[in-house]
């Protein structure tokens, strides 16, 4: 038993890679900073303020004064659900203690602009999301010989990044910029596999190493459950650590318009690595807990092109609207695994996650409507979903494709604003037919977001 312990420990892990790339792609769609997050995640071209260095550092010497500071507090509040079609049971997400929603996303991000030249730096919780299900669900139990395992089905992804920036104008129609990032990044997981998603991998050559020969004769194999859990408010089990950045151009032809292009960067991350349990579940619910240790090689953040227009229309009202494209299909095309366990057994194994490069549209107005007093509201439409259906797994959610973002801003003196906020995301439907290796019966994800927002800017 204990190889084929070891072996689905892996299986388990690759999954974590998946909740890792649909959590990260919220916080790029929303935006960064008050200003971006209130246009619908747009504002490539325009003043941004600080938080400009995770979006176009070029525009940190748009900033107003020559210091600006600003923090941000966004609350994700998921409303996942998954649905068995074939059965008509629901699994809902739940909030459970230090390792469960809400997800809170702090930013801080503080600029200095000195002549043709400004600098930034700052810290971003550039992804937080996770879904739990609880322990009585149809995703604890198995599909084949049916065992209610009573086992957890949740996942949890931290993203933190901490940029330097710098910009430079070398023409007063010309803004440049760069970032390097420092990129940490953490993953919760606890999910469970039925016997027949791991032959199926098995038999497609997914699965490859010592241990796949073992796993292959188990007899009376129901399924298995990894458990990746450090119920810690921040940490997480499976940890990784590396660098990220961007490039940012704006051109400002006339006084009220400007154009910008911009390019994230790929992210270089060491492989994720961390120690969880590991139980594999027979026809009569024994249950044969496996310690181990495990790995995520290749696992990064995609890059991204990007384009960008602000428009001024009256001295009080501007329009933005920009084009980002992200190349997910090469970091999550298909996401690979290496396992190998206290005694020395290996396993590697490759999972079709069919993620898929996306396209996002975002559109934003901002209005003084008063003095002291402005309205920001925009939308994003991202054009194709982020996973073909026979990848969808039943464990994770799926990224929202819409998201309607309104942020209301009041200036209390000359240095100091107060904004609040709220953005709301949601998506159709997705579906798995199943009887693949990503979920044995058919199912159907809803997923839709309440995002309270509320930030502070003071300029001196």
């Amino acid at each position: 038993m204990t190889p084929f312990l070891r072996q689905l420990f892996t299986v388990g892990a690759l999954l974590a890679s998946v909740a890792t790339a649909q959590a990260a792609e919220l916080a790029r769609v929303e935006g960064f900073g008050p200003v971006s997050r209130g246009l619908g995640g747009g504002g490539l071209a325009h003043p941004t303020g600080a938080a400009a260095m995770l979006l176009n550092p070029a525009e940190l010497l748009s900033i107003q004064g020559e210091h600006e500071f600003q923090f941000q507090f966004t609350e994700i509040q998921a409303r996942v659900e998954v649905i068995n079609t074939a059965t008509g049971e629901r699994a809902r997400n739940l909030g459970y203690g230090a390792n469960r929603g809400p997800y809170d996303l702090p930013e801080v991000a503080f600029a200095i602009r000195r002549g043709n030249f400004a600098f930034g730096t700052g810290l971003f919780a550039a992804g937080g999301f996770g879904v739990e299900f609880g322990r009585d669900t149809f995703l604890s139990r198995t599909t084949t010989n049916n065992v209610v395992t009573g086992l957890p089905a949740s996942s949890r992804i931290g993203a933190l990044r901490i940029p330097l920036a710098i910009a430079w104008r070398p023409h007063p129609q010309w803004r440049i910029g760069a970032s390097l990032d420092y990129v940490n990044s953490s993953v919760n997981l606890a999910s469970l596999l039925d016997a027949q998603q791991v032959g199926g991998l098995i038999a497609s050559g997914r699965a490859t190493g010592s241990l796949v020969p073992v796993l292959a004769g188990i007899p009376n194999l129901s399924g298995a459950h990894f458990d990746f859990i450090r119920n810690n408010y921040l940490a997480s089990a499976l940890t990784s650590q590396g660098i990220g950045g961007r490039l940012g151009v704006t051109w400002q032809p006339t006084p009220a318009t400007a154009v910008a292009l911009g390019y994230e960067f790929k992210t270089l991350l060491a492989n994720y690595s961390g120690r969880g349990a590991l139980t594999a579940i027979d026809a009569d619910n024994n249950q044969i807990v496996l310690p181990g240790t495990g790995k995520l090689p290749r696992l990064q953040f995609p890059d991204a092109w990007l384009i960008g227009l602000s428009q001024r229309l009256t001295s009080h009202f501007a329009v933005v609207a920009d084009l980002r494209h992200m190349f997910w299909s090469k970091s999550f095309g298909n996401t690979v695994v290496a396992f190998r366990s206290d005694d020395g057994g290996d396993l590697r194994v490759s999972l079709p996650t069919g993620f898929r490069d996306i396209t996002t549209l975002s559109l934003g107005a901002e209005w003084q409507f008063l003095p002291a007093w402005t309205l920001r509201a925009g939308g994003s439409h991202t054009f194709q979903q982020l996973q073909d259906s026979g990848a969808l797994s039943a464990a994770f959610s799926t990224t929202t494709r819409n998201h309607l973002t309104s942020t209301l801003v009041w200036r209390l003196a000359t240095a100091h604003e107060l904004g609040l906020g709220m953005s709301y995301g949601f998506t159709p439907a997705v579906y798995n037919p199943g009887g693949n290796v990503n979920s044995v019966p058919p199912i159907e994800v809803r997923n839709r977001q309440f995002n309270p927002v509320l930030s502070y800017g003071y300029r001196f």
